[in-house]
C-alpha cells in the first residue's frame, strides 16, 4: 500500500497532479483549492490515502498526517466518501474544520460540495468527540487552540429523558428537542413521549 509520496509534479489536471517519484509517475486526487498551490517541475510530498475500487485504484493526497487521519476519520461517518472527505479537507484549515464540528455549525458544513444538511448534521454528532491525537499536537505544537466544547444541559433524569435513552436516542440528540418538550410541561408523559419520538424522527 502507498502511505506516501514525494517527488515533482510532471503534469496537473483539474483534479489531480502526476507526481513522477524516479521512473514512475502516480497520479494523486486533491483538493480543488490545493491545486492552485501546484505547478509543473515543483516539488511535492504527499501522504497517500490508497483507494482501491473494483474497476480502480485511487490516490488521495493530504498535506501532513494529520490530516490523513482525519480524512481516514470521515470515511467511517455514514455518507462520506474519499471525494467528500477531499472536499472537506479542501474546505479550510483542520482548525476550522473541527472549531465548525465542535461548535455545531452544520451551516459552515453544508457549504462543502456533496455535504447536505443531514450528512452535517451525523458529522457532528459522530465526530464531536473524536478528534485524532495527531492533530492535537500539530494544534499544540502550533500554538492553536481549540474551543472548549461546552455541552449545554440536558433535560433531568426524569422517566421521559429515561424513556428516550433506552429507546438508544442519544443525550446530544434529546438536547436538540428538549426546548419544544419543555413547553409541555405538566401533560401527561405518554403525550410528551409521543411529541419527543415525532420531534427525534426528524432529526
Amino acid at each position: 500500500m502507498i502511505s506516501y509520496l514525494k517527488g515533482t509534479v510532471l503534469h496537473k489536471t483539474a483534479a489531480s497532479v502526476m507526481v513522477l517519484c524516479g521512473d514512475v509517475g502516480y497520479e494523486v486526487q486533491l483538493p480543488a483549492t490545493r491545486l492552485l498551490k501546484y505547478s509543473a517541475q515543483q516539488q511535492c510530498e504527499f501522504y497517500i490515502y490508497y483507494h482501491q475500487r473494483e474497476d480502480a485504484v485511487q490516490l488521495f493526497g493530504l498535506e501532513s498526517w494529520a490530516e490523513r487521519e482525519f480524512f481516514m476519520t470521515l470515511l467511517n461517518v455514514s455518507g462520506i466518501g474519499p471525494k467528500s472527505a477531499l472536499a472537506m479537507i479542501g474546505q479550510s484549515t483542520l482548525s476550522g474544520l473541527y472549531q465548525a464540528i465542535s461548535n455545531e455549525n452544520v451551516e459552515f458544513l453544508t457549504k462543502v460540495p456533496g455535504i447536505g444538511k443531514k450528512t452535517a448534521q451525523r458529522l457532528v454528532l459522530e465526530l464531536k468527540d473524536k478528534l485524532p491525537s495527531s492533530a492535537l499536537e500539530e494544534f499544540a505544537a502550533a500554538g492553536i487552540e481549540l474551543p472548549e466544547v461546552t455541552v449545554a444541559p440536558v433535560m433531568a433524569k426524569d422517566d421521559i429523558t429515561e424513556v428516550l435513552l433506552s429507546l438508544g436516542y442519544h443525550e446530544s440528540e434529546i438536547r436538540k428537542v428538549y426546548p419544544e418538550l419543555k413547553k409541555m410541561a405538566g401533560q401527561d408523559e405518554q403525550v410528551i413521549i409521543k411529541k419527543a419520538l415525532q420531534l427525534l424522527a426528524r432529526i
